[in-house]
């Protein structure tokens, strides 16, 4: 699994970003999104956006063997 974030706001070479060790994030209250890491070991933050950084993020599951 990874997650992906699409970047909006800030000025960027590129509109997304993955973090392939990533399997999860949330949006605080605040607005603020944090990726993190849950399926091995201990919870780990690996990147926070700022509320005005990213339009949306996405959970991207590994495709299923032999379905490409």
């Amino acid at each position: 699994m990874a997650v992906k974030v699409y970047l909006g706001g800030a000025p960027a070479p590129h509109s997304e970003m993955t973090y392939d060790e990533a399997d999860t994030f949330s949006v605080t209250g605040g607005g603020f999104l944090l990726i993190q890491r849950q399926h091995t070991g201990a919870q780990m933050d690996l990147a926070v956006f700022a509320p005005n950084a990213w339009l949306r993020a996405e959970v991207v599951r590994d495709p299923a063997p032999g379905s490409r």
